[in-house]
């Protein structure tokens, strides 16, 4: 069986095509492509941030408090002649960003300490939009002087009206620490990463090994050596599982030599505050999850190519799986959805929720063998049903 795992795994390594999707990809595409999205998404952002608004304001000469502090704001520039009819218009043809319509009467209600209504136009469907984050700080700035002007002249203790206006007020205390915080935002992205270039590991060698020895010839001479069917799976299995494995344990090590290289960029920040808590012992775990992942995709991804007639075919047939891993890996980002008895008896979603929790530090080290023992179970199901479809002619040679 060695020797078969050995040639196989050697022929294998030899075609540019096992390289690039073993080595190149987890190891130098799929990190930049991550870097460079992490980096692309912080400098929007950013820009957003830093990006000066351009606005019309109506009815302006009602509140001058307001007209005066937008116009003095650096971040915000007054654009004339927009009629309030063509507002939406404006907008949706980026002359400006928002418009502000000021309340008739408007100094006068707030001289009398009555609330007025500001009207806020812009378009809240656009991504990062900071318009009324902005605008909202502005106006805060504004209203809180004077509340306290109002206050003093009407002789009201702002205590006794906090309490009034809001007699019970919940502060919140988060029991969670740091990590944990942390981890919640990025452990459920990680599945999505490493599982999926799991699956990416083992599908072009299994087709390789199976339907492809089919087309060139190659099976039948394997099958007439004096080496039982089972132990030519195994062999076929074990260099698949290492392809596999060997993709999601590169991909691993270069995210975190990428991420601990990054210095003080800052899209790494976070992502360099969760490393500096996690231990090598939870890097190990995440590792040992996924062996049987990979056992996993080993078996079904040969049993496919046994089975198929030819490349085409069994590419037909391996496509699904990829919406297949992806379901329940997206059960690990579900709000709601936490490791317990019943998702730890499910195959890969158990893995997906095991490594976010891990990451958070919250891991229950209980629930790690009935994770481990299904996920092994139904791998060795996979691969029994491989070599039962390895040992009919019927299976093999169909036509």
């Amino acid at each position: 069986m060695w020797e078969i795992y050995k040639k196989e795994f050697i022929e294998l390594i030899r075609d540019k095509k096992t390289l690039i999707f073993t080595i190149v990809m987890p190891t130098i595409v799929i990190p930049i492509l991550i870097f460079g999205m992490m980096v692309f998404v912080h400098n929007v952002t950013q820009k957003n941030e830093k990006e000066i608004l351009k606005y019309a304001i109506f009815n302006g000469e009602e509140i001058p408090a307001i007209t005066t502090a937008l116009n003095e704001h650096k971040k915000f520039k007054l654009v004339e002649n927009i009629a309030f009819d063509d507002v939406k218009k404006a907008i949706k043809e980026k002359k400006i960003k928002f418009a502000i319509v000021l309340p008739e009467k408007g100094r006068e209600g707030m001289d009398k300490g009555r609330q007025i209504t500001i009207k806020l136009y812009y378009n809240n469907a656009a991504f990062a939009n900071k318009v009324h984050k902005r605008v909202s700080e502005l106006v805060k700035e504004i209203s809180t002087p004077h509340k306290e002007m109002l206050f003093e002249r009407y002789g009201i203790d702002s205590d006794l009206f906090a309490g009034l206006d809001e007699p019970i007020k919940l502060e919140k205390k988060s029991t969670a620490d740091k990590r944990e915080e942390l981890g919640n935002r990025i452990g459920g992205l990680l599945p999505y990463l490493i599982i999926l270039m799991c699956l990416t590991g083992a599908m072009y060698p299994a087709l390789d090994l199976g339907v492809g020895e089919k087309e060139r010839g190659t099976l039948e001479t394997l099958l007439i050596s004096p080496v039982p069917r089972s132990s030519i799976v195994m062999a076929k299995f074990l260099v698949i599982f290492t392809t596999s494995f060997l993709a999601v344990f590169l991909e691993v090590l270069s995210l975190l030599t990428m991420s601990i290289l990054a210095g003080n960029v800052a899209a790494f920040v976070k992502v360099q505050e969760v490393l500096s808590v996690i231990s090598m012992l939870d890097v190990s775990l995440v590792i040992l999850m996924l062996i049987p992942v990979a056992s996993i995709f080993a078996s079904v991804l040969l049993a496919i190519s046994i089975y198929a007639r030819n490349f085409k075919e069994a590419q037909n047939y391996m496509s699904p799986m990829i919406m297949l891993t992806i379901v329940p890996i997206i059960v690990a980002i579900l709000p709601g959805i936490e490791l317990d008895w019943i998702m730890a008896s499910i195959p890969l979603a158990n893995v997906s929720l095991a490594i976010k929790e891990i990451v958070k530090g919250t891991i229950d080290y209980t629930m790690l063998g009935v994770i481990f023992a299904s996920t092994v179970t139904v791998a060795g199901i996979l691969l029994y049903m491989c070599t039962h479809w390895f040992n009919r002619e019927t299976v093999l040679f169909r036509s």
